[in-house]
Order: structure tokens, then C-alpha cells, then sequence
């Protein structure tokens, strides 16, 4: 961090600002605290900021407000919300209106919130660099521009010149497009610092839904939205403590109940901020909806679902049977997909699932478990079991058919943060 972060604290009470001073009192942060929203802003319109914390609930303006009117004046900075368990619509409407990063509940946890003030910090410096190549595509085409002005007499010598220019431009533009992406995965790799097995499933639903998206016929946009909504579908549930994530169902009171229920709903607000991810948005907040209009939070039915979220539902359910609740079998699964097709489950999506699990079960009979290094890797392999780096990063899904594009990327993180060992796949027939 080449520059000292300055961290504004706005709360009407006095202690909970010392609070807050104290939680970052070894850090190397400036700290400016207000108890009043006016005198907040008026500071920063003369002083840049990074990160603000700000209370909900005050009685010269609320903290939906305030991070309104601090957006106008420093759109960059990043805004986190403290609020009560019992302003979770509040909250909610504060994502929507003042673009927040995060609300987190009172009393906060320390350790938590220096770590989320960390990830916040690491996401700002990410949005400074994605806008620093925007400014440098868009200094690359005025320069274009004004070359094209000047061309005259020299268009035959510069031809090639020109050629040169839009192939550059024309891979920042790739480059551009992917980023979203790219930041996608950084907020899932950050999130596992938060909830590892959140992260994890996440990854896990990501490769099987862009697998099947792919047998049932989708085009690559779709597939994408797949891969991008399917590794965000949780997002919602990280601003919710572990104490009530790890509670079984049948513990939960009715409080407790109703905010994880709205981890669809707050996780489309959580990524509203980002204009392309309206589409990606729905898709997060209706992969809980039934076929059979009997889900949540909309009760919406059929093919008013969009596809997306239907596949991302079967397969959220896929992994939770497979790899949370006992490991159960593959006959148990394909048995509890026949019974729910139709009520719980599109009965195409349905169908795909039952068929992949049926044709993953005959291609391992057909094979054979070898040993192989990352180098080594072929198309058509079948890994045995989950694929983990050295320090624990989930890449792939036991039962995984690798493809190019697979191999490419364990080759390429295998550089930076090792497989360990050999990997286990089997060989398909042809190649045994």
C-alpha cells in the first residue's frame, strides 16, 4: 500500500467511536471520527477518504443517507454499514441506495472487522487499478483519434502502424471484458478467507452448472452468467455471523431463520453497484425459487425462473448432497432428483443432472486410476478427488471431466501456489 489510508468513523455515540478507534489502534491508519453527518461531509469535501464506517440509525440523518450523499463526494471511497439485527430491511435498502460494500451487525466482532476493513481497502486499490486501464484504453484511443487526423500523405507507410494500434486496443478491450470476471474470482478468493467452506461450494456449484449448462445446450454468454452468478450465489450469507450459518435447520428460531432466508435477496443488492451484473443479479436472487412456485423470497414458478437460476438451484442441491450432508451415495442422489422433478426441480435440468451422474458413473467403471503430474494432464481425464493447491485454494471437483481450459489453469496456478504431490484421475478407455 504505497499511500496512508485514511479510515472515517461517524456514529451520534461517543463510545462507540472510541470503540472503533481502539480496534485499529496499532494499525497505520489515519482516524477521523464525527458524531455528526454534516461535520462528516464537510470534511470530506476538502480531505480525500478511503473507507467509511457509518452507524444506520442517527438522529440527524440515517446511514443510508449519509453514504448517499459521501457517494457524490467520494465516489471511490468504500462504505460499510454497522447496524442491529433488526435493521436487516434497513440495511438492505442501504446496499441499494448507497452502494455499500458491506453492513455488518452490532456488537461487532474485532478480528472481523479489521480483517473486512482490510478486504475493503484490498477491493478499493483493485477499483483504482481497472479505472487506471480505462484511462489509459481511453488515452490509447484519443491517440488513435488524433493519428487518423494526421495521416494524409502518409497513409501507406502508417498502414501497418494502424494494423498494430487496433490489435493492441483490440486486446485491451479483451482485457477490459474479462476483468469483471477477474474481479469476481478475487472477491471469491477474499471471501474464502471469510467462510472457506462458503468459497468452496461456491467454486464447486461454478464448474458443475457451467458443465451443465453447456450438455443442455446454452450459449457462452448464458454460461457465463452461469459460472460468474454461481460463484457469487452466497455472497449474501457472508455478512451473516457463523453462529447462525452453523446452526442445524431444526435449531434455528424464527429471527434467525428469516435473515438467512434473505441471503438471495442481499446478495443481488450486494452486487447492484455494478451495471452488467443486473441480469446476474436475478439469477443470485432466485436460485432458492421452486418449480413449483412454493420457494423463496418471490414464489415464483416454472419458467418464470430464469434458466440460470434454475440450473444453479439443482446444482447448489447437487453439491450440498455429494459433498455437505454425509457424502451420500450416487443411487440416494439420483433417486432424490427423480422424486423432486417437477415440484423442486426444472424437470429438464433434472434430467441433465440424473443423465450426467449416470454417464460419470459409466465412465469410471470404464477407467483407470492413475498418477499424474499437472504437466501431464489430458482432456477427457476424470479427477478422483477434490483438487487443492498447497495452501488449500479449492480448483476443481472430484468427478471433474478436464478440459483444456482446465488444464491450463492448474498449470498456471500450479507456478504460483503448488499442487501437492501427484494428482489422481482415471484414465479414460481409449487411453488405457
Amino acid at each position: 500500500m504505497s499511500e496512508k489510508r485514511t479510515l472515517l468513523f461517524l456514529d451520534d455515540e461517543p463510545n462507540i467511536l472510541k470503540a472503533l478507534e481502539r480496534v485499529f489502534f496499532d494499525e497505520d491508519y489515519d482516524i477521523e471520527i464525527f458524531t455528526s453527518g454534516k461535520e462528516a461531509l464537510a470534511f470530506m469535501k476538502d480531505n480525500p477518504v478511503q473507507l467509511i464506517i457509518s452507524d444506520q440509525r442517527m438522529p440527524e440523518m440515517s446511514g443510508t443517507e449519509f453514504c448517499q450523499r459521501a457517494l457524490e463526494l467520494r465516489p471511490d471511497a468504500i462504505r460499510i454499514i454497522l447496524t442491529g439485527y433488526a435493521d436487516i430491511e434497513a440495511a438492505v435498502d442501504a446496499i441499494n441506495e448507497g452502494r455499500i460494500y458491506k453492513f455488518m451487525f452490532k456488537p461487532w466482532n474485532d478480528d472481523e472487522l479489521r480483517a473486512t476493513v482490510l478486504r475493503a481497502l484490498e477491493y478499493y486499490d483493485l477499483n483504482q487499478e481497472n479505472e487506471q486501464l480505462l484511462a489509459e484504453l481511453m488515452q490509447k484511443n484519443a491517440e488513435l483519434e488524433e493519428f487518423n487526423k494526421s495521416l494524409g500523405q502518409k497513409v501507406k507507410e502508417r498502414t501497418a502502424l494502424i494494423v498494430k494500434k487496433n490489435l493492441e486496443l483490440g486486446r485491451m478491450n479483451k482485457s477490459l471484458e474479462a476483468s469483471i470476471v477477474s474481479t469476481v474470482k478475487v472477491i471469491i478468493n477474499l471471501a474464502e478467507q471469510i467462510n472457506p467452506t462458503i468459497s468452496h461450494h461456491a467454486r464447486r456449484v461454478a464448474s458443475f452448472a457451467t458443465t451443465l449448462g453447456q450438455q443442455i445446450g446454452l450459449s457462452q454468454a448464458e454460461i457465463q452468467d452461469i459460472e460468474i452468478a454461481a460463484l457469487l450465489h452466497d455472497i449474501g450469507k457472508l455478512g451473516i455471523p457463523d453462529s447462525i450459518l452453523d446452526l442445524p435447520k431444526s435449531s434455528l428460531n424464527e429471527q434467525d431463520r428469516q435473515i438467512i432466508e434473505q441471503h438471495p435477496v442481499l446478495g443481488q443488492a450486494a452486487i447492484s453497484q455494478i451495471e452488467k451484473f443486473e441480469g446476474i443479479g436475478k439469477i443470485i436472487r432466485y436460485h432458492h425459487e421452486r418449480w413449483d412456485g412454493k420457494g423463496g423470497p418471490d414464489s415464483i414458478s416454472g419458467e418464470q425462473i430464469p434458466v440460470e437460476a434454475r440450473i444453479i438451484a439443482a446444482c447448489n442441491e447437487y453439491d450440498h448432497l455429494l459433498n455437505e450432508r454425509e457424502g451420500r451415495s450416487n443411487a440416494f442422489i439420483q433417486k432424490y432428483f427423480t422424486t423432486n422433478s417437477g415440484s423442486l426441480f426444472d424437470p429438464n435440468v433434472a434430467g441433465a443432472i440424473l443423465a450426467f451422474i449416470q454417464q460419470q458413473s459409466d465412465d469410471v467403471e470404464k477407467s483407470k486410476l492413475v498418477e499424474v503430474m499437472p504437466h501431464e494432464l489430458q482432456p477427457n481425464m476424470i479427477l478422483a478427488e477434490n483438487l487443492q493447491t498447497e495452501k488449500g485454494i479449492f480448483l476443481l471437483p472430484e468427478g471433474q471431466i478436464l478440459k483444456d481450459s482446465h488444464i491450463r489453469s492448474i498449470i498456471d496456478i500450479h507456478q504460483v501456489d503448488p499442487v501437492p504431490g501427484s494428482i489422481k484421475v482415471y484414465l479414460p478407455a481409449l487411453e488405457r
